[in-house]
């Protein structure tokens, strides 16, 4: 028999159910028609806490109740869940489509998305760099590539092959390092192109990557941060920054 998981909780967490529910409800799926006795040994639960337990996921749908004599039993089987979860769905987006219209209405007219947002730390620095693969136009960046792989080379390689298989094409401007040159022999196979400057000139300690009406600032030296400002001017003028400085390399 396949053994319980810590994985398998987390996915039924991430399904809706508390970390109590997912325990018994894999419990009962474990154990077969079970009573609440049963189950509570098992878990560790306190009876009457299994019982309750019992009760809500019953009512969702997600087992069925019988009655030996005067004992209750409860049964779980993996199709109720599908077949509730399912109806949930349906209902939960017949429901999204009546709301969305007055939360419309509802809405603020003076209120507008936040122009700038700030990341912090590592995961989500990753997390907004990786919004660049959302991107419908070329990406233009002046690129501190070497601090980008301290957000891991498996993602870097990831990153790289994923924006390639999308099409979507880079322009970056960066210092001459060894990497950037093993990073320029791939230009074609990786939508790519790089124009580097040499290492006495100066020095790139954050990236900038400009796309759409976006510009994403990426510091990785010291401190994990990323700051995304979104305005169609500012945008437009590091872009043509870029071409300026592409133009006299």
């Amino acid at each position: 028999m396949l053994k319980i998981t810590n994985n398998m909780e987390e996915q039924l967490i991430a399904l809706g159910f508390s970390q109590k529910e997912a325990k018994v409800f894999l419990a009962l799926l474990e154990y077969g028609n079970q009573p609440a006795s049963v189950i509570a040994k098992r878990t560790q639960f306190p009876r009457p806490t299994v019982l309750y337990l019992f009760k809500e996921l019953e009512q969702k749908g997600y087992i069925r109740k019988t009655k030996q004599g005067r004992t209750q039993y409860f049964y779980a089987d993996p199709k109720f869940l599908k077949k509730a979860k399912e109806e949930e769905l349906n209902h939960q987006g017949k429901e999204l489509e009546k709301l969305l219209p007055l939360l419309e209405e509802f809405k603020s007219p003076y209120s507008s998305p936040p122009k700038i947002q700030i990341f912090e730390g590592l995961d989500n620095c990753r997390k907004a760099y990786s919004q660049l693969l959302e991107s419908s136009t070329d990406i233009y960046e002046f690129a501190a590539h070497d601090d980008l792989v301290k957000m891991g080379e498996g993602f870097m390689e990831n990153f790289m092959e994923e924006r390639a298989r999308r099409g979507i094409m880079l322009h970056a401007i960066c210092k001459k390092t060894k990497l950037h040159q093993a990073y320029e022999r791939k230009n074609h196979e990786q939508e790519r192109t790089i124009f580097m400057f040499d290492p006495s000139i100066g020095e790139l300690y954050s990236s900038i990557a400009i796309y759409e009406n976006k510009v994403l600032l990426l510091n990785l030296y010291h401190d994990a941060f990323a700051i995304l400002i979104e305005s169609k001017e500012v945008a437009e003028t590091l872009r043509t920054i870029f071409k300026l400085v592409k133009s006299s390399t």
